[in-house]
């Protein structure tokens, strides 16, 4: 018996879809009603559909994909926290006096969010890589 190391079964994928567009039309819902436009309630919603997309076994569910999987997220944490890092500095905190300032910061939503869809983006090319050169 093979135990994988994802959680949630391959059906989990449309959870995390149906999440997905709940997010995105609660967002802009919002915005339509009240003209709140909350990057942190749509970030909500990207990282629970993600957390379920990504951590969901695959139809095919050996070691080159969890390999892949694990390639993809560290990838992505990399990625997400430089580029989170960088947005801090140059575009909420370039202005920022210790004296009188508050430092901002992306939320840990916006994070994740940012953190599984590149980790999702980057599987899918990685597998799409893998399968193409098994098929030459």
């Amino acid at each position: 018996m093979q135990k994988s190391s994802f959680p949630y079964s391959y059906w989990t994928k449309i959870l995390g879809v149906v999440i997905i567009v709940a997010g995105v039309i609660s967002f802009f819902l919002r915005y339509h009603k009240r003209g709140i436009f909350d990057l942190n309630e749509l970030a909500i919603g990207l990282s629970w559909g993600f957390v379920f997309i990504f951590f969901s076994k695959e139809k095919t569910d050996d070691e080159m994909i969890h390999g892949l999987k694990f390639r993809a997220l560290t990838w992505a944490i990399i990625v997400a926290f430089s580029i989170t890092h960088l947005f801090n500095y140059l575009f909420l905190n370039w202005r920022f006096e210790r004296e009188r300032g508050m430092i901002l910061s992306v939320s840990a939503y916006q994070f994740l969010a940012l953190t599984l869809i590149i980790a999702t983006v980057s599987f899918h090319y990685l597998k799409h890589q893998a399968t193409s050169n098994e098929e030459q």
